[in-house]
């Protein structure tokens, strides 16, 4: 898409979200599936082929499809409510999130004063929790790729500006990398800098056990606790009963300083694949990784995912 008509998609999505009460995004979600899921055979394929990894030939075919267009639909609710998060304040919470654990957690990582990374994989509604823990006064940092689109890019940051929220845009090619010292700045301020992580880019990660099988895991996370002493802590955001969301604040993840580094940084990397791991076999139909991530997750691969649904990239 050329960057008038991208302006001009989010801007009549957003036209549309703003007039749909929130109690029809299910009905709405529900039309958008039926046609994403008929059009999109290749994302719809690369699905299903998630499902059975993460099935381990538990699920029939009849339950992968089901499960695969429930992903879809699901998708398109999280799209829809991200498009009036800017609606989401203090004294409308309830009606939003149903339930939040751990955040007991979180305060403790930053009583240490060395700043908190917040870690997600592409499951349920992640930049909700964002918006969340920024209504509750905490400092929080949303770090994401720069997008090829400027317009989105000034959308999203105005929409998070106003919501108290500061946006990190990183370009990976960029030498020397000035987002990194930005991060590192945030986190010796002692504030909190949230990331999606379950996606490797330019090939840059480890090999760790996902789902039994082998593929790559971005390290970069744990490459920055490293230096700067920041706690690293798993989030999940996820779509629960009644179209409210659960929100989960993991326990820290270890990361062992009397070992080599490189062995440390592969021992983290795979307890966060574990975290992952446990909250996505539970919601397996919330993670939204419409690419074969086995297939192209491998040495070497540059995985990108474009489109209609690569919406949002949040990645280190």
């Amino acid at each position: 898409m050329s960057p008038g008509q991208v302006s001009l998609f989010i801007s009549l999505f957003h036209l549309f979200s703003s007039l749909v009460p929130r109690p029809l995004h299910r009905f709405f979600a529900s039309l958008g599936n039926h046609l994403v899921f008929f059009i999109l055979r290749g994302s719809r394929e690369s699905v299903k082929q998630n499902l059975r990894v993460i099935g381990r030939s538990r699920y029939s075919e009849e339950e992968v499809s089901r499960l695969a267009k429930q992903c879809f639909q699901n998708y398109c609710h999280k799209l829809l409510d991200y498009m009036t998060l800017d609606r989401l304040s203090s004294s409308n919470l309830k009606k939003w999130i149903e339930k939040e654990t751990g955040e007991e957690n979180l305060v403790r990582a930053l009583t240490r004063g060395k700043g908190v990374l917040c870690i997600t994989p592409h499951l349920g509604n992640w930049e909700l929790g964002g918006y969340v823990l920024a209504s509750k006064g905490y400092p929080i940092n949303i770090l994401t790729l720069r997008e090829e689109s400027p317009y989105l890019s000034r959308y999203e940051e105005n929409l998070r500006r106003k919501a108290g929220i500061h946006t990190i845009s990183i370009d990976l090619k960029e030498r020397p990398n000035m987002a990194i010292l930005e991060i590192a700045k945030r986190l010796r301020g002692n504030e909190i800098v949230a990331m999606v992580a379950d996606r490797v880019y330019e090939g840059q990660g480890v090999e760790i056990d996902f789902f039994g099988r082998q593929t790559l895991f971005p390290t970069g996370a744990v490459q920055v606790a490293l230096e700067t002493g920041a706690t690293l802590i798993p989030v999940f955001v996820i779509l629960e009963r009644k179209m409210k969301y659960w929100g989960v604040i993991g326990e820290p993840i270890p990361i062992k300083m009397d070992t080599d580094r490189k062995e440390a940084v592969r021992q983290s990397v795979q307890e966060i694949a574990k975290r992952f791991e446990e909250v996505i076999h539970r919601y397996p139909d919330q993670w939204f990784n419409f690419f074969p991530f086995w297939k192209d997750n491998v040495p070497g691969k540059v995985q990108k995912q474009r489109g209609l649904l690569s919406h949002r990239r949040e990645d280190l």
